[in-house]
């Protein structure tokens, strides 16, 4: 028997060989998202709409209705967590998925009207994305400090379908506790985030000292991660298969918050960078002193997002989820400035080609 002495030629064709199959997995996951997810999601938003047309109060039916037309990507985009979920459950997780979503660009348009106190109007509001993963929680006054009430049930709709949904999932027990500590801290950092617009607000820097978490991220980071929904979405996939434990329910939120999470916020205020500066809105962005840095820490967050996925089941689907988030953003128009430059390429020299794949991909869509 021969020992044979690792090369760098075996180096470089085991680089080769991972991503071929990275790109395998990105194509098989697109096929299925665009196949059986998209139209579903479509019809459940259409229904939403149906819904929101008929809210009592002009304002809130605005809002709702704005919600639904113009953040319609971010539902659609977080869809993509249905490919996680076995197909027989599938249906069911993404009517959850789509819930959440709906509600959580609903109260992130509210969020951007300008309030009285935005801090108590938010965290009011948000409750919601709590109570949407407890089985319990007694329906709270979400538009306690908001100017208007009369959504006709539209709100509370929107929780008890997601509520419902996820409880019919089999491992919905294992992964809840889990999961509603997600949706609580999405809410939260929505709400502190939306505070902080129109300057700097120490609230929010405190409120992203105070969660717990791996060290080596920016406390805008982690506030990025936790504002985020994707955690949520990832961990209702999860509870669709029977045998997530709490421990894999544990091991996918760190996944997810703070690097992938921080990654998805980043990369879309990263777009939003002029028309948030022109607008007066926060964005996370803006901490860095430059994108030279910007290009670095992100690329350190992508690291440590693909080491992550690494130790989960399904770590290819996961993976292609992450190259899809952040080949979606780096695709768009905006991703080409002076200012992004440096960071696309960061972040394509640190997740490799199925990134370039995904690109091609949304570029091609959006140009259809």
């Amino acid at each position: 028997m021969h020992t044979r002495i690792w090369s760098g030629e075996d180096e470089g064709a085991c680089r080769e060989m991972t991503a071929a199959l990275d790109g395998i997995a990105v194509i098989s996951a697109l096929a299925i998202y665009r196949r059986e997810v998209v139209p579903r999601v479509r019809d459940e938003l259409q229904g939403w709409e149906a819904r929101a047309g008929v809210i009592p109060d002009p304002a809130l039916r605005e809002a709702a209705l704005s919600a639904l037309r113009e953040k319609r990507p971010n539902a659609e985009a977080t869809a993509v967590f249905a490919i996680l979920a076995p197909r027989p459950r599938r249906a069911g997780a993404l009517r959850a998925m789509t819930a959440l979503q709906t509600t959580t660009d609903y109260l992130d348009t509210l969020g951007e009207r300008p309030l009285e106190d935005p801090l108590a109007s938010g965290l009011a509001l948000h409750r919601a994305l709590g109570e949407a993963m407890s089985p319990s929680a007694l329906p709270s006054d979400w538009y306690d400090h908001y100017p208007h009430s009369e959504d006709g049930g539209y709100m509370a709709a929107l929780v008890a379908t997601c509520r419902q949904e996820f409880a019919a999932l089999p491992a919905s027990e294992a992964v809840r506790p889990v999961a509603w500590r997600a949706a609580v801290r999405c809410g939260e950092g929505q709400s502190y985030t939306h505070a902080a617009a129109g300057g700097k607000d120490g609230r929010l820097e405190a409120w992203a000292a105070r969660q717990p978490g791996p060290q080596g991220y920016s406390w805008w980071e982690v506030a990025a991660g936790a504002s985020s929904s994707v955690a949520v979405h990832a961990l209702i996939a999860a509870a669709a298969e029977p045998s997530t434990s709490a421990a894999e329910a544990e091991l996918i939120d760190a996944a997810y918050f703070p690097p992938i999470g921080a990654l998805t916020v980043l990369l879309d205020d990263l777009v939003d960078l002029e028309e948030d500066r022109a607008t007066d809105q926060h964005n996370y962005m803006s901490c860095y002193p430059s994108s030279e840095v910007a290009a670095e820490r992100l690329a350190s967050v992508a690291e440590r997002a693909t080491a992550a996925t690494g130790a989960l089941r399904h770590r290819s689907r996961h993976a292609a989820i992450l190259a899809g988030v952040a080949g979606y953003y780096l695709s768009a128009p905006a991703a080409g400035g002076e200012f992004a430059a440096p960071i696309r390429k960061a972040m394509l020299d640190t997740l490799g080609p199925t990134v370039r794949l995904v690109m091609a991909t949304m570029r091609s869509r959006r140009r259809g």
